[in-house]
């Protein structure tokens, strides 16, 4: 399904996409939770952990459906391979996602093993969260408060992610959770199975931003830089949102 070495991580299914680190920057994360928690008192782990997943099964119920624009940008150092394609999404929550292209420049390869192929995941993965709801879940991961760090100017729980399966669509990594309506900011880590033999395991970077009351994919960001494959990356940048919301939602 990939080819040329193309670094990706198949979803953005906030992404969690869930979506829900750039490791060393693991380290970093580490260190700055153990400096934290030696000069303040830990918040309860269990309450922050089960606001955000309150906080993200609301925005699961709230929205009734969505469209946005998706630009796909991709390039290969190894092979001098590049490739950009736009496309636009149309979610309802009772029947998932489906597509249509709008434009497409570059490489045939990877348009086809690459762009086509992780927009059809994305929509077959949507027509089964209908019925289990998003992925970043108890019934996915193990959750642990390791402590707080501040992203794009907004304090925020910094959440470890453990996935419960070996899922190339789970994040082993960090999750960076808003302390005041506890959204998901800000993701970073590697998938918990390899995307292929070839790429492995690429290294994965989610960004959210709040709409309509709740927090959406802005970006996904996908790299590695590997001795066989050389460095390439992938990214997909979210935007021109048009959200619906159930009558009775309430935005945050």
């Amino acid at each position: 399904m990939y080819t040329a070495g193309i670094a990706v991580s198949k979803m953005q299914r906030r992404s969690v996409q869930i979506g829900f680190s750039v490791f060393p920057l693991a380290g970093l994360v580490w260190a700055a939770g153990l400096a934290w928690a030696a000069h303040e008192s830990s918040p309860d782990q269990n309450r922050v952990i089960e606001a955000m997943l309150r906080a993200e099964a609301a925005r699961f119920e709230s929205v009734e459906s969505y469209t946005r624009l998706q630009h796909y940008s991709a390039s290969d150092e190894r092979f001098g391979l590049k490739a950009e394609m736009l496309a636009r999404i149309h979610y309802d929550k009772a029947t998932g996602k489906t597509f249509e292209i709008i434009s497409r420049s570059g490489s045939p390869l990877i348009q086809s093993r690459v762009f086509e192929a992780l927009i059809q995941e994305e929509v077959d993965v949507s027509k089964v969260m209908t019925h289990e709801g998003g992925l970043l879940s108890s019934h996915n991961y193990s959750l642990r408060l390791t402590g707080r760090r501040e992203f794009a100017g907004r304090q925020c729980y910094l959440l470890e992610l453990t996935p419960l399966r070996h899922d190339k669509h789970l994040i082993q990594g960090h999750a960076w959770v808003d302390m005041e309506d506890y959204g998901v900011v800000h993701v970073e880590g590697r998938p918990a199975e390899s995307v292929s033999f070839w790429i492995g395991k690429p290294v994965v970077i989610q960004d959210f931003d709040k709409m309509s009351g709740y927090w959406f994919a802005i970006r996904r960001h996908s790299f590695m830089n590997g001795l066989l494959t050389g460095q390439s990356e992938l990214t997909v940048d979210y935007s021109d949102y048009q959200i619906h919301l159930k009558p009775s939602a309430t935005a945050h």
